[in-house]
């Protein structure tokens, strides 16, 4: 086994023994999709974010959390930072959040619990989608 001292990575994915990502660690151009039932469940989601972290993913290849960090300054000077740790419920968002954001001097941070429901989260979005481009918003009923 090789031992490095240092070693510089964009994206590093950790794998188990049949390949399937388990863990990913990226930089602010390498930020991995929302992957559920085996697709990008909200193409283009944090993408242009100044974020970084590692995001975890279940035995499904799916992800079920992370850790993102990230921060901008303006070409006044106004600061953005965040950071957020989540764990994820099943085929679904997170139920546990850590959490820290800071806009131009005004911060938030906390502990959150989220209450979520069984429907799968891609299930949900697909119903969402359905109505937005249902006959309901033509006639102004969303």
């Amino acid at each position: 086994m090789e031992n490095f001292k240092s070693i510089d990575v964009e994206e590093l994915n950790v794998v188990d023994k049949n390949g399937k990502v388990r863990m990913k660690l990226f930089n602010n151009e390498h930020i991995p999709p929302i992957i559920m039932d085996g697709k990008d469940i909200l193409p283009g989601h944090r993408q242009n974010d100044p974020i970084a972290g590692i995001m975890f993913y279940n035995a499904d290849g799916e992800e079920c959390g992370g850790l993102i960090f990230g921060n901008k300054t303006d070409e006044d000077g106004n600061v953005e930072a965040c950071a957020s740790l989540t764990f994820d419920q099943y085929k679904q968002d997170q139920v546990v959040q850590m959490h820290y954001s800071e806009e131009n001097g005004s911060r938030g941070y906390g502990f959150s619990i989220y209450d979520r429901p069984d429907i799968p989260l891609s299930k949900q979005l697909e119903e969402d989608q359905r109505v937005r481009n249902s006959n309901l918003k033509k006639r102004g009923k969303i």
